[in-house]
């Protein structure tokens, strides 16, 4: 990370760099940094959970981009995203009850995220299958994280790009597998991310079909390209392409360790470009 000023780009890098130095205490020791827009919505969230888990660590850093005031009231658990004009919103799982008989606050959120996507040209089928993800994703929080309240989900759509993330601050995949007999020889973050990555496993065993809902993601974007990203514990498993799969441009790489598990996608409409900042 090359801070100029104090002031560096919220990217991927960058944050996993400040969750290394916040991890190991030394931030503190570079006095205040500014983190300047990147065009993602992604590692704003995952600086958030980092941020709750050790706030003293992180207190020096502040935020341009508008979206962290939107994901610090979603902290606080407030809704934001659901207006008719919006493009951007974060939804704190603290609000809602999956066994609920109404479910019409998250329902109205996620028809708002749908539509702002749509009518920013993405393809239907693409938008469609990929809020289907995004409810399975979020339902992934109340069954496997041990702290369902801790959860966010957030979306931000421009005319280059539509994104997601869900993510939370709970036990992570690791912990959450090796709840399952047959999983307890795992022993890193990445074996874990590997497999529910696969969503063959998770801690309610193979045949319940009660996965992590990944591969409802991967179907959504068999035909269009797409960046994933899976984070949990101390692993971060990134995949890029037209045809997202297992094999191919993946990367697995070691991180400061995050608490929880996120999972976030980003793809561009047909012919788009990806430069517009969040």
């Amino acid at each position: 990370m090359n801070a100029a000023n104090g002031a560096v780009e919220a990217s991927f890098d960058n944050v996993d760099d400040l969750l290394w130095q916040g991890r190991h205490g030394s931030l503190s020791s570079q006095g205040p940094i500014h983190l300047t827009r990147s065009g993602r919505i992604a590692p704003l969230i995952e600086l958030a959970i980092a941020r709750a888990a050790l706030p003293v660590a992180y207190r020096d850093i502040t935020v341009e981009a508008p979206f962290a005031k939107l994901v610090h009231r979603a902290m606080c658990g407030e809704i934001s995203g659901n207006a008719y004009a919006d493009k951007m919103g974060v939804f704190p799982l603290s609000q809602h009850r999956p066994d609920s008989s109404s479910n019409e606050r998250w329902e109205q959120w996620a028809h708002r995220a749908q539509n702002a996507a749509v009518e920013a040209n993405f393809p239907r089928r693409l938008v469609t299958g990929l809020m289907g993800a995004l409810g399975e994703l979020q339902d992934n929080v109340y069954e496997h994280s041990g702290k369902p309240d801790s959860g966010l989900v957030a979306y931000a759509v421009s005319a280059n790009a539509f994104e997601f993330i869900v993510a939370d601050g709970g036990i992570g995949a690791l912990a959450s597998l090796r709840t399952n007999p047959a999983y307890v020889h795992l022993k890193t973050s990445a074996e874990a991310l590997e497999l529910a990555m696969s969503d063959r496993g998770s801690r309610f065993g193979s045949d319940t079909g009660r996965g992590y809902g990944i591969g409802t993601l991967f179907k959504a974007l068999a035909r269009d390209a797409g960046e994933l990203r899976f984070r949990s514990g101390d692993y971060a498993i990134s995949i890029e392409g037209d045809r997202p799969a297992l094999i191919g441009r993946k990367r697995v790489v070691q991180k400061a360790w995050l608490d929880g598990f996120a999972v976030s996608v980003r793809c561009t409409p047909p012919n788009g470009s990806n430069n517009e900042g969040a």
